[in-house]
């Protein structure tokens, strides 16, 4: 019973919500980077020019029924129009911005679209699926997005984040484990895994080729090294990466492991749609302790900032959320303006270099004059406190 409780605490139980605000952004990141290498082929996967019509497609499916918006639509405007659509919704999820609503059109614009041509489809896109339908139901606007800051600005959020259930965050890491281990228990099924010379024959897959190895690396002792380690990484994947003291050191097996194959394979983002999972097996806690520390390294670049003394408490909030690194010191001045210096020298420079260190606010980059009107509009003081005046 104890070690039932005990489970129960782990899968149920609250905790920060970094960690999947965090799996959110790259996830939802590599899903737009993917959608774009893709689009360059558009018209060939998914018109009725290309290789697999709506006609050849019902047949492929074998009157099996799937969910898609796309599996009877012929007209290769609209289906541009959806996969745009898509792609917006996947920066919309990264950046955290109406994450709840972004995040579901996200799921279900990639659901049809990979059902619309499933023959270029490759485990990494099943992973894509499966994940996409966690960080759907999951908290996962409740940090790092732009929701909450927009929440700290107009005082709808709370000023600490507040524990959120983590069995989202606990499906991600089971479904890592479960991938890892099934292929371990299928590769136990066949001969070439057992005897050490499977790596051999899958350096020889031709149709894959990127970049070349070394001669050694395919002969033996190497190739049974290789064979051996390949199965002894993913059983660890499986199993030992659920242990504190040993996740560290299996999670880097698995970044070598999928180094390699993204080497000298071809398989489009297979090994960074994998490996960004891995940050789902720590806790909020600790990915916040790794931009603390990572912002001690850029201590010398920190400012300090005397913001007007009229700035109102939730865009001082929100101004402080958005540096994660905690490389920009605000305090308040008495006077009207913005002071910006650098904290080590006293040189005074431009407000955007509090932009360029709030990672958080980085999504403005893209329309700057936002960053001067979002200064402006934080010491102006509410109508209707004025109007109390």
């Amino acid at each position: 019973m104890r070690a039932l409780r005990s489970f129960h605490q782990w899968m149920f139980g609250y905790g920060s919500p970094v960690t999947l605000g965090a799996f959110r952004i790259i996830f939802a990141s590599l899903t737009f980077v993917n959608l774009a290498m893709v689009a360059i082929d558009f018209d060939a996967w998914y018109t009725e020019n290309g290789f697999v019509p709506i006609e050849l497609l019902h047949r492929w499916n074998g009157g099996m029924p799937r969910f898609g918006l796309l599996d009877h639509v012929t007209n290769p405007h609209v289906t541009a129009v959806f996969y745009g659509l898509t792609m917006l919704a996947a920066l919309l999820t990264a950046v955290g911005l109406f994450t709840r609503v972004s995040s579901i059109a996200l799921l279900v614009g990639i659901i049809s679209i990979h059902h619309r041509n499933p023959d270029i489809l490759h485990s990494g896109d099943t992973l894509v699926r499966a994940m996409l339908v966690y960080i759907a139901v999951a908290p996962s606007g409740a940090s790092c997005s732009l929701d909450r800051l927009i929440g700290l600005w107009r005082g709808t959020a709370p000023k600490e984040l507040e524990p959120v259930s983590l069995w989202p965050q606990r499906m991600m890491q089971l479904q890592i484990a479960i991938v890892y281990f099934t292929t371990v228990w299928q590769k136990s099924f066949g001969d070439l895994w057992l005897n050490g010379t499977a790596t051999h024959y899958v350096l020889h897959l031709k149709e894959f080729d990127r970049f070349p190895i070394p001669g050694f690396a395919d002969h033996q002792p190497m190739v049974a090294i290789t064979t051996y380690g390949t199965l002894l990484i993913e059983l660890a994947m499986g199993t030992l990466v659920f242990s504190k003291p040993l996740r560290k050191w299996v999670l880097i097996g698995g970044l070598l492991l999928h180094g390699g194959i993204e080497y000298r394979f071809n398989i489009p983002m297979f090994a960074f749609i994998i490996c960004s999972c891995y940050i789902t097996f720590y806790e909020g806690d600790e990915v916040a302790g790794w931009f603390a520390r990572l912002g001690e390294r850029f201590k010398k670049y920190r400012l300090k900032v005397a913001a007007p003394a009229a700035l109102k408490e939730g865009p001082e909030l929100a101004l402080e959320a958005a540096d994660p690194l905690h490389l920009v010191n605000y305090t308040r001045g008495a006077g009207d303006d913005w002071v910006v210096e650098q904290e080590q020298s006293g040189a005074k420079v431009s407000t955007f270099a509090v932009l360029k260190r709030s990672m958080g606010l980085w999504p403005l980059v893209v329309f700057p004059p936002a960053w001067g009107r979002m200064l402006s509009s934080s010491t102006e003081r509410q109508e209707a406190a004025v109007s109390a005046d």
